[in-house]
């Protein structure tokens, strides 16, 4: 789509994951690839678009939210986006938390379907040079491509990343 701008807008406590998916749900809407979310543990959060979003009007696909309780919310949210109807590349943004819980935002339904071709994994990297692990294991063959892989650097250094396997790349 011709001239897209990224634009950002916090969204403020108690609802700020509610009200960035009802954002994201108002037309122009965001398609996979456009759009990226922190849900931070204090109830704000943050989101990242492209504007317009490709899916316009169109309802065929929603953006959705869930919260995965600690222990394990990581691991919970691998899970989750590993059912069927799966999601593509472009299509989750995971925020995993200090305290063990993820956030997940999501495209539904997503363009995996019920095929296993690809599945998604979460991977952590301890500090302090976490983030450059985390992009050499991105940049191995077979690489993450466009849309494959959400990660998130802690302020110690570590990295986690979300990722589908096998990448594209």
């Amino acid at each position: 789509m011709a001239n897209q701008t990224w634009q950002f807008q916090e969204f403020p406590a108690p609802e700020g994951e509610k009200s960035a998916v009802d954002f994201l749900n108002e037309p122009l809407r965001q398609g996979r690839g456009e759009a990226s979310a922190t849900f931070r543990n204090d109830g704000t959060a943050g989101l990242l678009w492209l504007e317009p979003g490709s899916l316009g009007d169109s309802t065929a696909q929603t953006w959705q939210f869930r919260e995965f309780p600690a222990p394990g919310g990581e691991q919970a949210a691998v899970d989750f986006l590993n059912e069927p109807l799966r999601q593509g590349p472009g299509e989750a943004s995971v925020t995993p938390r200090s305290n063990g819980t993820a956030g997940l935002l999501w495209l539904e339904p997503g363009s995996l379907g019920d095929s296993t071709a690809q599945t998604w994994h979460h991977k952590d990297f301890p500090g302090p040079d976490g983030q450059q692990a985390a992009l050499a294991f991105l940049n191995a063959s077979p690489r993450q491509g466009a849309g494959e892989a959400t990660g998130f650097v802690r302020s110690d250094g570590s990295a986690v990343i979300f990722y589908l396997e096998p990448g594209s790349g």
